[in-house]
């Protein structure tokens, strides 16, 4: 009882930390580690730790710790393997790994179950594409900077950073994440720069379908943002239709407005 008590407040103490304005992943890492040893005999709680573990590792873009993780989640959770062989396959290819990844892209395909839910149709759609194209470290490595962004966990990277892409499929999207790297880091002529490649990449668009919106949202956000832009009720116009973006363009739509008024 005593170490399952010291367990839950170390897990307690690391979402504190991870909530807080001055995240510290590292300090994370260190807590969920020992929480994850005081959790021996609870294998619910190990697989909060590992998760939490697979995520803070994959912020410091450390693919091995990270692929340990979700390799072991893969194997023992019950929720979403489908979701876990994805990660555990970018992760494992991020670290030169690349027979590895591809024998766990097989896999996600052999774990898929659940066909209405999104986060497993996107780990299907993903390593499809990877499995069939020429597999690269560096491919995997944006496919790992990739979910990053999409689950908005790139800000707290300190050190992210993007390899060359020679694929011409992948420049709409590596443009969009080098020009999200840019808007974390404040650089925002280099942002917009590489938002307005992203958008206007409809060779990329085809294989990536959100790039390209996702692009002008951001695009537009970074313009929002800058004093000199003019017409900025009009930056939105022309935005794809995409599900996941209704929300952020209302939002931002909604601040513009209330700014707007006396």
């Amino acid at each position: 009882m005593l170490r399952l008590k010291r367990c839950l407040l170390f897990i307690f103490m690391l979402f504190l930390i991870i909530s807080s304005s001055q995240c510290q992943i590292s300090c994370a890492l260190t807590s969920f580690s020992n929480a994850l040893d005081l959790a021996s005999d609870q294998r619910e709680i190990q697989h909060v730790c590992l998760y939490e573990i697979g995520w803070c590792s994959m912020i410091e873009l450390n693919y091995t710790e990270a692929y340990r993780a979700f390799e072991r989640l893969k194997t023992e959770s019950r929720w979403s393997q489908c979701y876990y062989a994805y990660l555990t396959g970018v992760c494992q290819g991020a670290t030169g790994d690349l027979e590895g990844a591809v024998a766990v892209f097989k896999d996600v395909q052999k774990l898929f179950k659940r066909k209405n839910n999104q986060i497993e149709l996107f780990s299907i759609k993903r390593s499809e594409k990877l499995r069939s194209s020429s597999l690269s470290k560096e491919l995997c490595s944006l496919a790992v900077i990739e979910i990053l962004y999409l689950w908005k966990a790139l800000p707290n990277c300190s050190t992210a950073k993007l390899q060359m892409i020679d694929d011409v499929s992948c420049l709409g999207l590596k443009n969009l994440l080098l020009g999200a790297i840019s808007k974390c880091l404040q650089n925002t002529k280099e942002a917009i720069q590489y938002f307005h490649l992203a958008a206007t990449d409809e060779v990329g668009g085809l294989s990536n379908s959100y790039v390209q919106p996702y692009s002008c949202y951001e695009l537009a956000c970074v313009l929002l943002n800058s004093p000199e832009t003019a017409g900025k009720g009009q930056i939105f116009s022309g935005i794809l239709t995409l599900n996941r973006l209704h929300v952020r363009i209302h939002s931002a739509l909604a601040s513009m407005r209330a700014a707007a008024q006396p």
